[in-house]
């Protein structure tokens, strides 16, 4: 099941999503979904990020061809992107006037179904409700050079997902892909993760209660590149579909300075 969030005649609604259309249903993404209008094509709709997280959590360094020379973590490493960074399919990824260096960086999103804490690894996957496409855009400079990930990892925009959420996939075993301007620049499967969705769910909801809706970008792979003004970045999960985002220039200059 395609499962979307979209805008329709200034009306925000949940459809499911079938072919190249898509029917309103009453509710959210959780409720019962039963029908409450005619089917629309998509080409008339426009796409929303397919929920409205309250914790938006990541994994580090989660792929081994991502470590490069670092050691591998006897832990999940998690980290925090403000709810605020989360945009849409479509929505112009905003490069910040002075970070310099941004790069792209594709995963599969985990959306969680029913609260959860403290759970097994063995119970962890029946808190999953489904998956989508994530980018999680990181300001390189502000990211190793700042004692905290918050302006590398949190800025307005640094955090796409969709087009849809899909239930039922093996979350365990599915490929992903990058294109950069068509130009595949990414190519992994899911297997090849370091902590699993179930570990990580389960390492997580030690800490902090996750609660239905929140979502976690599981990290990537390989070595991302550098994007600038004109870019286009296609993020594509098997199961799921492409979230395509376009690159622009922020058009307001930065009013701060660092100190030192």
């Amino acid at each position: 099941m395609r499962i979307a969030r979209f805008e329709a005649n200034g009306r925000i609604s949940t459809g499911l999503v079938d072919g190249d259309s898509i029917t309103p249903v009453d509710g959210d993404a959780f409720g019962d979904r039963r029908p409450s209008g005619a089917a629309v094509p998509l080409s008339s709709v426009r796409l929303l990020a397919p929920i409205l997280p309250r914790q938006i959590l990541a994994v580090a360094l989660n792929y081994p061809s991502h470590l490069q020379d670092r050691p591998v973590s006897p832990r999940p490493e998690i980290f925090v992107k403000a709810q605020s960074c989360l945009s849409n399919p479509g929505d112009a990824i905003v490069l910040p006037a002075t970070s310099e260096h941004v790069e792209y960086e594709g995963e599969m999103v985990v959306v969680i179904g029913k609260r959860c804490k403290k759970v097994s690894p063995d119970d962890a996957l029946s808190y999953v409700f489904g998956v989508t496409c994530g980018n999680d855009v990181s300001a390189r400079k502000w990211q190793r050079g700042d004692m905290q990930w918050f302006r590398g990892k949190s800025c307005d925009s640094f955090g796409p997902i969709g087009p849809w959420i899909v239930d039922g996939l093996d979350v365990a075993n599915l490929n992903l892909s990058t294109r950069l301007n068509g130009e595949e620049v990414q190519r992994c499967n899911t297997s090849e993760m370091i902590n699993s969705v179930r570990d990580t769910i389960s390492f997580i909801s030690q800490v902090t209660t996750l609660d239905m809706g929140d979502i976690i970008f599981m990290g990537t792979s390989g070595v991302p590149k550098q994007i600038k003004a004109g870019d286009t970045v296609d993020v594509e999960v098997e199961g799921v579909g492409v979230l395509s985002n376009p690159v622009i220039d922020d058009p307001i200059p930065s009013t701060w300075t660092d100190r030192r």
